[in-house]
């Protein structure tokens, strides 16, 4: 039986709450019991209880199932929601299964973005702050004040002393004596050019100086002083997992700004070394974030059309490589290649 699931936001939306949707391409499934297994991409395990995962097969029974236009619904509860949100760079995997344990179908799980997990309530009461105004009292209106404008007395300026005008006799008295010191203007051309040698000794010795002191000294090792400041490091070099997990790995290899065919061509290289759940953890948050050639390429990786088994990805699985191949749609409709390989995968 061919099946879509896809997790989808309440509206309004509920912090940890969602409602997963069952899309039925064979219009085949009836409305019943039924309990769903979420396999996630990281280590293959399935999902136990609240963020508890186990690499043992789990059956998760959900009551209330409800029919919709191209299948059937339930509502899913913050253990399930919360799990699912606790990691963004991780992928699943949806099986549903009848109540007898019968498996009618699987396929990727498609989460919606405007999904929050149960930590995102907060007090879901606003509270009202009300404060009574208080009644401002009226005070009377003061009493205009009646200002008599103060009695200023003009007093007359008292007529200018006569003393003033005899001030330039002194003035014409005091600039006779400025003439003498012109006379003793030979003394003072000998001083002024015996300062100015000296000046140009110090000048002559400074300027000696500072030439000698640029000879002494290299030039030439200042260049590879200063190159070592400007080389970047990259934290996507396959080194940096010798000291750190690759959850860490991959958390601060994302933050870096690089094209589509870096990215792939980090993710080769964590492929030849066999760090495999960083190469899926790169694939999912990439193509996720609506890289189409990071999609096609991780598409490939299970379409048994295109597929090359390797360490990584061992087996083909046409329903995985139709999630991805559908996530390029999303992106870019009109894709022909995704839209016949979609099709093709989805018959």
């Amino acid at each position: 039986m061919k099946l879509r699931f896809s997790l989808q936001a309440l509206e309004p939306v509920v912090p940890g709450r969602a409602r997963l949707y069952v899309r039925d391409l064979d219009e085949e499934l009836d409305l019943g019991e039924y309990a769903i297994a979420i396999q996630r991409s990281q280590n293959s395990y399935y999902l136990h209880s609240a963020q508890s995962w186990d690499a043992s097969l789990r059956w998760l029974p959900q009551q209330g199932w409800t029919e919709h236009d191209e299948g059937i619904a339930v509502l899913l509860n913050a253990d399930i929601v919360d799990s699912l949100l606790a990691n963004a760079s991780d992928a699943y995997q949806i099986t549903l299964a009848e109540a007898n344990g019968e498996e009618l179908g699987r396929s990727p799980l498609k989460l919606d973005k405007g999904i929050l997990p149960s930590t995102a309530g907060g007090n879901a009461q606003a509270m009202e702050l009300t404060m009574p105004v208080a009644a401002v009292p009226q005070t009377p209106a003061p009493e205009p004040v009646v200002e008599t404008p103060p009695v200023v007395e003009t007093v007359a300026p008292p007529p200018p002393e006569p003393v003033k005008e005899e001030t330039p006799a002194p003035k014409v008295e005091t600039a006779a004596p400025v003439a003498p010191p012109a006379k003793k203007g030979g003394m003072g051309k000998w001083i002024v050019l015996l300062v100015l040698l000296l000046i140009l000794a110090g000048a002559a010795g400074y300027w000696f100086y500072s030439q000698s002191a640029k000879d002494d000294s290299p030039a030439a090792p200042d260049a590879p002083e200063s190159r070592p400041a400007v080389v970047e490091t990259d934290n996507c070099t396959m080194d940096k997992l010798a000291d750190r997990p690759g959850l860490q790995f991959v958390q601060e290899c994302v933050k870096e700004s690089k094209t589509s065919e870096q990215w792939l061509a980090v993710i080769e290289e964590a492929k030849k070394a066999e760090q495999c759940d960083v190469a899926q953890r790169l694939y999912v948050n990439k193509a996720q974030s609506g890289d189409v050639k990071i999609a096609m390429a991780y598409a490939r990786e299970y379409d048994p059309k295109d597929h090359q088994a390797n360490t990584c990805f061992s087996k083909p699985n046409p329903a995985t490589a139709a999630y991805w191949y559908e996530t390029v749609l999303l992106s870019e409709p009109d894709n022909a290649q995704a839209k016949a390989r979609f099709q093709e995968l989805s018959q």
